[in-house]
């Protein structure tokens, strides 16, 4: 059982009012000590016009010449809102970067990953494929758990919220706008244990995963905080029916004994080590809450550890500024990032296509409207004046083609620029 008890709030770490983003050597003069402060108390703030990150690339020039620090104040943090499924975390995560002027990035989903730019679903196709060649989301896992590709599921929902994750902390950099999520990439363990435990992953499968997310992390950023949504299994089960969606309320997985052991690996894993990095607050939400009584409790959190050897923090402590700049390069050619953990385990064929089902699917994939030229350039499917039209460049690319967070960054980013200007 978790031994996390679960009250009205917990708090972890030292109530202080000292507190700041990242914190380098004073020499360097680019210290940013502040507030946290929700939106109330921001009225006159100076804004600095962002780096547009989503049109331009981070060159040499910008290195040089890019006010990055200068743009980070007190809310220039990650926070992400965790807990079971159907615990309401994206309502709360939104209403939390409205209340501390930050953004708000929703969840990736595989509709994101399988339907292209033209609207054509992927999955469609599966009819055409022999099993192990098929796709697999989380309405098939839940469907059908022993479906074979169902390894190779959790090892993508990886690779996606990985990818989000990248996104979240060049956007902060980029533009010194707080981030808030509903989950990361951090927490996908707990679900990828739970399924190993439940016998739909096996053993070694877990064991090459964890391997791979180990090697992820090593140039991310950990959360500044992290919030738990704190609701029994009973209630879970409650909130799934409620929400009712048919492949959860009918599924073989959701079980009680699966959904408690997600909550075990969250309080008896997770939690109790990410907390030696990040502020962890724990709610319980089992008749949801208030949500102006976190933002209260997030205000009184200490983010400031200037000892160098303390553990909290510490991935946001850096010696220069050129630290800094180093790891946004890195999240700017996110490309590299994902090669770096990329490789093929031959003892664990479940999470790869074999070279005959990738042949299958290339020429299934041949078949999609819209997959032989770049949107806009498709005859075939409507697009006009083909001859003339210059494809605009976006630098930022993301895993999935239709991901809902490019949306939501073009208009974070009108936003930013027109406050800047005012």
């Amino acid at each position: 059982m978790a031994s996390l008890a679960r009250v009205g709030i917990a708090r972890f770490g030292y109530n202080n009012l000292t507190r700041q983003l990242c914190k380098v050597t004073a020499t360097s003069n680019v210290m940013q000590l502040a507030y946290i402060s929700q939106k109330a108390k921001r009225v006159n703030q100076r804004r600095i016009p962002p780096f547009d990150y989503l049109h331009k690339k981070y060159g040499a020039w910008a290195q040089f010449f890019d006010p990055m620090v200068d743009r980070c104040d007190e809310n220039s943090k990650v926070i992400v809102v965790e807990g079971p499924i159907a615990a309401g975390k994206s309502k709360v995560a939104a209403k939390l970067a409205e209340e501390f002027e930050m953004v708000y990035l929703p969840p990736p989903t595989f509709d994101e990953y399988y339907i292209n730019e033209y609207g054509y679903d992927i999955r469609t196709l599966d009819d055409r494929l022999t099993m192990n060649s098929q796709s697999c989301d989380v309405q098939k896992f839940l469907t059908n758990p022993q479906h074979p590709n169902v390894p190779m599921f959790q090892f993508h929902y990886f690779q996606l919220k990985f990818d989000q994750y990248i996104t979240a902390l060049l956007h902060l950099l980029s533009t010194g706008q707080g981030v808030v999520l509903s989950r990361s990439f951090y927490t996908d363990y707990v679900f990828a244990k739970a399924m190993t435990n439940a016998g739909y992953m096996r053993p070694e499968a877990l064991k090459f995963y964890t391997d791979v997310v180990d090697i992820a992390k090593m140039q991310m950023l950990r959360p500044h905080l992290i919030v738990y949504l704190d609701i029994p299994v009973n209630v879970v089960k409650e909130k799934i029916k409620k929400r009712g969606i048919p492949y959860e309320v009918n599924s073989k997985v959701l079980t009680s004994e699966y959904l408690q052991d997600i909550e075990n690996i969250y309080k008896l894993d997770y939690l109790k080590n990410i907390i030696t990095h990040s502020h962890v607050l724990v709610y319980d939400w089992t008749n949801e809450g208030d949500v102006s009584t976190m933002v209260e409790d997030i205000e009184m959190l200490n983010f400031d550890y200037e000892d160098k050897t303390a553990k909290k923090m510490a991935d946001w402590r850096f010696e220069s500024v050129q630290d800094l700049r180093t790891k946004r390069i890195h999240y700017d050619k996110r490309y590299y990032l994902h090669m770096d953990y990329a490789r093929n385990e031959y003892t664990v064929p479940e999470l790869h296509y074999t070279a005959e089902e990738d042949e299958e699917r290339y020429y299934a994939l041949k078949l999609v409207p819209g997959s032989l030229y770049v949107k806009g350039f498709n005859s075939v499917l409507g697009d006009k004046n083909i001859l003339w039209k210059k494809d605009r460049y976006f630098n930022l690319r993301t895993l999935r083609p239709t991901a809902r967070e490019i949306d939501v960054l073009i208009e974070e980013m009108k936003k930013l620029k027109t406050a800047s200007m005012q």
